[in-house]
């Protein structure tokens, strides 16, 4: 109990830490952009444009906690007796369905090679939330002409998931930490975001008692989701 406690308070430590950090950033921004108009003498032009990236700004700073918000609540979760029978296979269609357009966008290939009928239990909104981060974020951070994957199977009464990508991947020291809240790789933070995403990710697994296992997919980044056995499968 004690050492889960200093845990605690090491993380809170780390969160304190990284929100005051992120939002340095963008607040520092907004302020230098009303102290150069105030000390210039501005056009109407000049005045829409600051007025556009400030909303900016601040939409990203709420974004920012919207997600620290979400990702409190699903902590603070602790009953899983509202949970149901989910068609795992459904989930990841639709999110395939709605994604798909945003990697074409990209000149990206995004398919999937999905199991029929894979029933998991949880919850199915956190669940499509889970997928859709993981997917949002292969075609957020992996280049034009990269192929992502979905895919889902079962074996022996137990599901697995894998999103895969072919872009750079994540350095293998790195694996640990990518799903601490903010926390970015170099290469990341020229890419719009808070880095959350993960957090998010993270956060459902653990409610619902899902294994992630980062892994090299020679190239890019291979996630794998094992679901707890479920005696309740249908097939």
């Amino acid at each position: 109990m004690l050492a889960r406690i200093e845990t605690l308070l090491d993380g809170l430590k780390q969160v304190s830490n990284d929100v005051a950090h992120d939002l340095r950033t963008p607040l520092s921004r907004l302020r230098q952009r009303f102290e150069a108009v105030r000390r210039s003498t501005p056009s109407i032009a000049d005045y829409e444009t600051l007025v556009d990236r400030s909303v900016e700004d601040m939409d990203a700073l709420l974004e920012m906690f919207t997600a620290m918000l979400r990702i409190a609540e699903i902590e603070a979760t602790t009953r899983t007796s509202g949970f149901l029978d989910v068609d795992l296979s459904d989930v990841l269609q639709t999110v395939l369905e709605v994604y798909e357009p945003l990697a074409t966008g990209k000149s990206q290939v995004l398919t999937g090679s999905i199991a029929p009928k894979l029933f998991v239990r949880g919850d199915r909104e956190l669940l499509t939330q889970l997928f859709a981060n993981l997917v949002e974020n292969a075609i957020k951070h992996t280049p034009s002409g990269s192929r992502i994957a979905v895919e889902a199977i079962q074996s022996s009464g137990v599901v697995e998931a894998v999103v895969a990508d072919t872009g750079s991947g994540i350095p293998e020291a790195e694996r640990g930490k990518v799903f601490r809240r903010f926390y970015r790789l170099e290469p990341s933070r020229s890419v719009p975001g808070s880095g959350l995403g993960l957090s998010l990710v993270a956060a459902i697994a653990a409610l619902h008692e899902i294994e992630i296992i980062l892994a090299d997919n020679r190239p890019g980044l291979r996630v794998q989701l094992r679901f707890p056995p479920n005696k309740r499968v249908i097939c």
